[in-house]
């Protein structure tokens, strides 16, 4: 059996492989609708590089590092519009393996499959009109979802269907082509496998499908939530499955609950691996063919830019921390009040349930468990991608949301299933009412100590303005005063400039006449430098916040002459530098620099947020791995 699982994957890989190259060679032959491109380049260049969707009439390039829901990549949606209605000539397969575009050049290791949809439809529409086509269809896609798991689980069901689309935001799928090619996967994907489940239950035919959808996540997307056309589809393919008898022990009542919730751990482990297979197999293939075809080694540049996702180059290389702090920042998206409300009205929801019904709970929760932890693990392997981009990789944390929704629900759905049965009360109801609401309680007392664990990183900056470069003399001292807004300080960016290939800064915090912290950044080589002269230096500065020390810059061995980068007087001020001089002489303006903070969140509101997190996260781990105080219920 195995072996044929093995063929039939193979054979299935390479048919999406030649059906991909085939639909995307056409798609290059296809003309292109003049009118279309002028006015959809237009729409595109007048937004910006990340608008909002509620804010579209300026560009907001500051989104980019905010935690709001509905951020849109204008900046990705111009590479695809660009790619789209491209008008170089040429051979049409080279062109399709080279995905060459005037805006961004040639990005030739991702598949850009989505050109063969969207350079047909942009002969009928432009760009405006697309994204009012987009929301419609997407709208019907999950009206025809939410009929099919209604019809079959309940009310109950479709509101949680509801919530997983809303977390999503609707209004920036909608007008966000980016966006929008994981969502119709995941979602068609969703249909299609519940209205046939049947046919793909038998002959582990579902492993077929989940490669499908790997297959087209990496021929369509750009890296935004794959996860997501894994994730969603799979948990409703476990609601919704029952395990047949053949997979279950019938020797003791014991070996009988433990080999079905094996069953439907396995259906995780193996859907998993076939996705992946889909995935890794289809993006490959297009380094394989594109490499040849364009005379230049496709896998290097992609091999690069795989490391570099994942922050594991030599000179990038993130720590434990550093990857933890990945699923944090995606987290933040969902302390938006209307996000962070929702959420909240399902905890209040699964308290209320608990306290009423006691602790039910069925075979499935492993599976769900299994699934929902999927997300940290992508935050935890993609980590550099996933910190950078969080304003759309947060959606992969829509897996995790709903795998959690899908243990909370089954439970309760195992309570009215036994009501509709006619079966009569449990007698132990009110003692298992009672344990559970101390269970309750051990949550939201251990998500308090872990809620003071939770930090904040802010940068702050002041390179955005004009500057002036002031040369240090040898044996000279910089010194300013430096107030710190936090207590914890991990990073220094300052604009030194010197040509040297020898010797090094040293940079000392003083308070008072004491040493506190002393630095040395090399000159030349091994210096790290970024944004052309900056230096930027990793510290540990445990302060006390709002007091004044002294920062001193000196260079010492230097083979060449050194510069000060300095703002001009009173432009982009920040609050924790005050007087600066070299050499004991005063100078106007302030160092050029950069402070990365790290704090525990001030605001009450994220406090409350992250508290009731660590409440749902520990309920939902007791929920599925506490001996008790729960009941089993059949699946």
């Amino acid at each position: 059996m195995g072996m044929e699982i093995f063929k039939k994957s193979l054979l299935l890989l390479l048919t999406g492989v030649a059906a991909g190259t085939l639909l995307l060679t056409l798609a290059y032959i296809l003309p292109v609708n003049s009118e279309n491109r002028r006015a959809s380049l237009e729409t595109i260049e007048s937004e910006g590089w990340y608008p909002r969707a509620s804010v579209t009439s300026a560009s907001y390039e500051e989104n980019f590092h905010l935690y709001l829901p509905d951020v849109l990549d204008g900046a990705s949606d111009r590479i695809m519009l660009y790619m789209a209605t491209d008008t170089t000539e040429g051979n049409p397969f080279v062109r399709a393996m080279n995905s060459y575009n005037e805006y961004s050049g040639a990005y030739s290791y991702y598949w850009h499959g989505y050109v063969s949809i969207l350079r047909p439809l942009l002969l009928l529409f432009n760009y405006s009109e697309l994204r009012i086509f987009n929301g419609i269809c997407q709208f019907l896609l999950v009206l025809f979802l939410a009929f099919i798991i209604g019809k079959e689980k309940g009310i109950r069901y479709m509101l949680m269907l509801a919530t997983s689309y809303l977390l999503l935001s609707p209004g920036a799928l909608s007008m966000s082509l980016q966006f929008s090619w994981v969502f119709y996967i995941a979602y068609t994907g969703t249909i299609v496998l519940l209205l046939k489940r049947d046919y793909f239950s038998t002959r582990f035919r579902y492993l077929y499908l989940f490669m499908t959808l790997g297959l087209l996540t990496s021929y369509c997307d750009l890296l935004t939530y794959p996860l997501f056309t894994w994730g969603m589809p799979l948990v409703w393919w476990l609601i919704m499955a029952k395990a047949p008898e053949s997979a279950v022990t019938r020797e003791t009542a014991g070996k009988s609950v433990r080999a079905e919730a094996l069953f439907y751990v396995k259906q995780v482990v193996f859907s998993g691996f076939s996705w992946i297979a889909g995935y890794a197999g289809m993006w490959i293939m297009k380094w394989v063919i594109a490499t040849p075809a364009l005379g230049e080694n496709i896998f290097k540049t992609a091999v690069d830019e795989v490391f570099k996702l994942s922050g594991t180059l030599e000179t990038e290389t993130l720590h434990l921390s550093d990857r933890l702090k990945a699923a944090h920042t995606n987290w933040l998206h969902y302390e938006y009040k209307i996000y962070a409300l929702l959420l909240l009205c399902w905890l209040v929801w699964w308290f209320c349930s608990s306290l009423k019904n006691g602790g039910y709970r069925t075979r499935k929760r492993y599976a769900f468990f299994l699934t929902g932890i999927s997300s940290i693990v992508w935050y935890f392997t993609l980590a550099t991608h996933t910190q950078t981009h969080h304003f759309f990789t947060y959606r992969i944390l829509g897996v995790c949301i709903l795998a959690f929704l899908a243990v909370a629900l089954d439970g309760t759905q195992a309570v009215a299933d036994n009501r509709k049965s006619g079966l009569p009360k449990d007698p132990g109801a009110r003692s298992f009412r009672k344990k559970t609401c101390c269970i309750w309680a051990a949550a939201v007392l251990l998500s308090v100590p872990l809620m003071l664990l939770e930090r904040d990183d802010t940068f702050v900056f002041n390179g955005y303005v004009e500057f002036k470069t002031l040369h240090v003399p040898d044996n000279t001292i910089v010194e300013t005063e430096f107030t710190p807004a936090y207590n914890s300080i991990k990073r220094l960016d300052l604009g030194l400039e010197c040509a040297g290939t020898q010797g090094e800064y040293e940079i000392i915090l003083w308070d008072g006449n004491s040493q506190k912290y002393r630095q040395t950044v090399p000159i030349g080589d091994n210096a790290n430098i970024q944004y052309g002269h900056y230096y930027n230096i990793a510290v540990k500065w445990n302060l006390n916040a709002q007091k004044t020390y002294r920062l001193t810059i000196e260079a010492k061995d230097n083979n060449a002459p050194v510069y000060l980068w300095v703002t001009e007087d009173r432009q982009g001020p920040l609050a924790e530098y005050h007087n600066l001089s070299i050499d004991g002489k005063t100078v106007e303006g302030q160092l050029l620099s950069g402070i990365s903070y790290h704090y525990l969140p001030t605001s009450k509101r994220t406090l409350l947020f992250f508290t009731l997190t660590w409440t749902g996260i520990l309920m939902a781990a007791l929920y599925t791995f506490a001996p008790e105080p729960f009941r089993h219920a059949k699946s």
